[in-house]
């Protein structure tokens, strides 16, 4: 049953995915399909309790959050580095999630369950990941990635990088609110 859900979770978040990039060849390889099936990147779930906890909930966020870009992008006139950057930065942000969490059925309902001991270096591992098996990061977008938890991320030398690189890149802090908006609304 679990393994039923989880295929057809696989199959749907796919073909969202692949709609949602069709005009970005890079993100629609073989290879990177292949990998994003092999991690489990359309089931995972986002947290344990909180948004996303659900099969598929990492992917409805990091959906949610490329819409949210996307709006900010065309209301603010947010300019990127390159066209697709609000999607990789919104489908990507928390990779470093994907092996982390799992299911199990338990009573006949798929249970969030911890698969590895958690990494905090959340945004860091998402970036290496991203890089090994998915597309090159621009600078913005590593930054983007790597402090798009706000104040949620890290210490006080954090939180001081982090306004010192707000200054000169204000797109941090729209990748931040498309984030926590996604959460606040449990996705």
């Amino acid at each position: 049953m679990l393994d039923e859900l989880l295929n057809k979770a696989t199959e749907e978040n796919a073909g969202k995915y692949c709609r949602l990039v069709e005009r970005f060849p890079a993100l629609l390889s073989a290879d990177v399909l292949s990998y994003l099936r092999e991690v489990k990147y359309f089931t995972a779930p986002s947290s344990f309790k909180c948004h996303g906890g659900w099969i598929g909930g990492n992917f409805d966020h990091s959906v949610k959050v490329t819409e949210l870009l996307l709006e900010y992008t065309a209301k603010e006139g947010l300019k990127w580095d390159r066209e697709e950057s609000p999607y990789i930065i919104g489908l990507f942000h928390d990779m470093c999630k994907c092996d982390q969490r799992g299911f199990k059925l338990k009573n006949g309902e798929a249970k969030v369950i911890s698969l590895h001991p958690l990494d905090n270096r959340h945004s860091e591992r998402s970036i290496e990941l991203i890089e090994a098996h998915i597309i090159k990061l621009t600078e913005e977008e590593k930054q983007c990635i790597y402090f798009h938890m706000g104040e949620y991320g890290g210490d006080d030398g954090y939180k001081i990088k982090m306004a010192q690189m707000m200054a000169k890149d204000p797109n941090i802090s729209y990748v931040q609110k498309a984030d926590t908006t996604a959460a606040k609304m449990g996705i």
